[in-house]
């Protein structure tokens, strides 16, 4: 328990420290999102490197306590470089789901999965990482949602016994990053720090799970919300002919921001719905197994998706 809360506290102020002075790093860096264009809703200049902070916290945490894996943390520093060429200059979809494949594969390697769940794993860490990118689209928002995500986990995880390091660096470093992301905010997690969010939350559910499908699904369903955007989202714009790499303003948190809510009540409303999402999984996990967890996970994301195609 000493080393959770120590390497915790250590995630949090690495995370804290570099969101304080990454502002000052953005334009020497030329990285920069200015608001402006039809996607951008801020209102100030902001810079999208949460990643780096957060990587920063979890090699920290690593370093003091063992955990995550430095397997783990190279899967990791891999999209965080891949995600910060992306903000950088635009790279295309082929190439960068390429490198989050690998990325994938690199998480299965350090998880001690075989080659058949291995593929799963790879998949299913590309699906996480755009996921979560896809969602990242206000203030506040993704990291409020992981955070969620990641009590949830926690709360399966010590029903087991499991090592809840990886879990505990994570949490603590997205409070630290979201004192300075909180709207109107001034850093952004930027693809570095969406990717990262999306794959750690991924191996998360993974180890959590177990290496059998069952124990996938159920442990990928706790990302909730993400993968109601995310499918939402592609059968939109598949149903509207729009190409599924084009961005729009039809997600979620977009439309209910459009309808005049403010960027933290959108925020709240996410949070909350992904509590609910994670609440009834946890509770068929605690009740009934990993089986029933991932039953419910399933009918939860796929009625969610129902309901926001049918909102409009």
């Amino acid at each position: 328990m000493v080393g959770l809360i120590a390497g915790g506290l250590a995630a949090a102020v690495v995370s804290a420290g570099w969101s304080a002075i990454a502002p000052a790093l953005g334009p020497r860096l030329g990285i920069v999102d200015r608001p402006g264009e039809a996607l951008k809703v801020h209102t100030v200049p902001a810079v999208p490197l949460g990643g780096v902070g957060l990587y920063g916290a979890l090699v920290v945490s690593s370093i003091l306590t063992g955990r995550p894996s430095p397997r783990l943390m190279v899967a990791a520093g891999l999209v965080v470089a891949l995600g910060l060429v992306d903000d950088r200059r635009g790279l295309p979809p082929v190439l960068r789901l390429a490198v989050e494949a690998v990325a994938g594969v690199l998480v299965a390697w350090a998880l001690g999965v075989g080659p058949v769940g291995g593929a799963l794993v790879a998949a299913g860490v590309v699906v996480g990482i755009n996921a979560v990118n896809l969602f990242d689209g206000l203030d506040g928002l993704v990291a409020s949602v992981a955070l969620v995500t990641l009590v949830a986990m926690g709360l399966v995880g010590s029903t087991s016994g499991a090592d809840l390091g990886a879990e505990v660096a994570l949490g603590a470093a997205l409070v630290g990053f979201g004192v300075f992301n909180w709207h109107p905010a001034r850093v952004f997690l930027g693809d570095n720090g969406s990717y990262l969010v999306g794959l750690m939350l991924v191996a998360s559910g993974v180890r959590l799970g177990g290496e059998d499908v069952v124990g996938m699904v159920a442990g990928g369903s706790l990302l909730g919300v993400f993968l109601v955007d995310l499918v939402s989202t592609v059968l939109r714009r598949r149903r509207a002919g729009m190409p599924l790499f084009q961005g729009d303003r039809s997600h979620l948190y977009d439309r209910l921001a459009d309808r005049g809510w403010s960027v933290p009540t959108v925020v709240f409303v996410a949070a909350g719905a992904q509590a609910l999402l994670c609440g009834a999984v946890v509770a068929a996990w605690w009740w009934a197994g990993v089986g029933a967890a991932a039953v419910t996970g399933v009918l939860a994301v796929v009625g969610a998706v129902g309901a926001a195609l049918k909102w409009g």
